[in-house]
């Protein structure tokens, strides 16, 4: 049954993603909106983003559901860009590209800091065509059919994903030779993780970039893709902030990166909380219910 389950759910997605490639882009993002907002009134993860909201506290009650509603019009929106053919990208503009090549430059590696924020997908096809060395520390499929068309569109991309087994290995090399990391780190990591203010809270938080930090001097940007109301992206690209806290002190300097990073992030989050997409995660499931 789960085999028949995972052919079906791989076969409604190719249909998608054909649909979505031959009609004209205006009207598929239309019909992601009309779906995503159909998530919307039938309760889909309503919950999990509600308690979100509540929990942060960032925006009155009046302000949430406003926000709520542009959310999932907006996971229709990109989910239909995201099933774009690489060579249908749409048009993108770039802002502050040099914060990439600077590090790249002095051959020390870079590791780019992303989050479930606007089209992070098209950030791969994106650095994919600029950069020679892209990687990306990525999860598995549970589909395995999912994963396999997946991993084509990132090949195509020229993306080179790197999976759990053998990752510190495979990181470290990849920096070595000067390359770039794309890492997401807005997930809940439970024991993985370090607790860290996130969204004015404290959050579990993936704390493999700020351990690789404490022990290696690399670039660190921040970037995110965000689709504008004429339908085209903003790419911007964000640097990092040296830490006032000495690395000879591991675990405060860790602790203060993940802070940092969250921050970035936060204020992303804060800005345009009608983009970020972790609403719909059980990121705080340390401190709050989701039943």
């Amino acid at each position: 049954m789960k085999k028949l389950s995972h052919i079906l759910e791989y076969v409604f997605l190719r249909l998608l993603e054909f649909f979505i490639g031959v009609i004209p882009r205006k009207l598929a993002l239309q019909t992601g909106s009309i779906f995503g907002l159909s998530l919307y009134h039938l309760g889909i993860y309503r919950k999990i983003v509600q308690r979100n909201f509540d929990h942060t506290g960032l925006f009155p009650p009046n302000k949430q559901k406003k926000i709520i509603r542009q959310l999932y019009s907006n996971i229709g929106k990109y989910g239909a860009d995201m099933l774009l053919p690489v060579k249908k990208v749409p048009h993108y503009t770039v802002d502050n590209l040099e914060a990439v090549k600077e590090p790249l430059k002095h051959g020390k590696g870079l590791i780019a800091v992303l989050a479930h924020f606007g089209n992070w997908e098209l950030l791969a096809t994106f650095f994919g065509t600029v950069f020679s060395d892209l990687n990306v520390l990525a999860r598995p499929m549970h589909n395995p059919y999912v994963e396999k068309w997946l991993l084509a569109k990132r090949k195509e991309s020229r993306v080179t994903p790197i999976y759990a087994s053998g990752a510190l290995r495979k990181i470290l090399s990849v920096l070595k030779r000067n390359g770039l990391i794309a890492m997401l780190i807005d997930q809940y990591s439970a024991e993985q993780g370090t607790p860290a203010p996130f969204l004015g809270k404290t959050a579990n938080t993936v704390r493999t970039v700020a351990g690789l930090f404490q022990k290696l001097d690399f670039g660190v940007v921040f970037p995110y893709a965000l689709m504008q109301k004429d339908g085209t992206y903003r790419v911007v690209i964000e640097s990092a902030l040296p830490i006032p806290v000495s690395r000879d002190n591991e675990e405060e300097f860790i602790t203060a990166i993940l802070k940092a990073h969250n921050d970035v992030i936060s204020q992303w989050i804060t800005k345009y909380p009608e983009h970020y997409f972790g609403w719909f995660h059980r990121r705080f499931k340390d401190v709050i219910s989701y039943k």
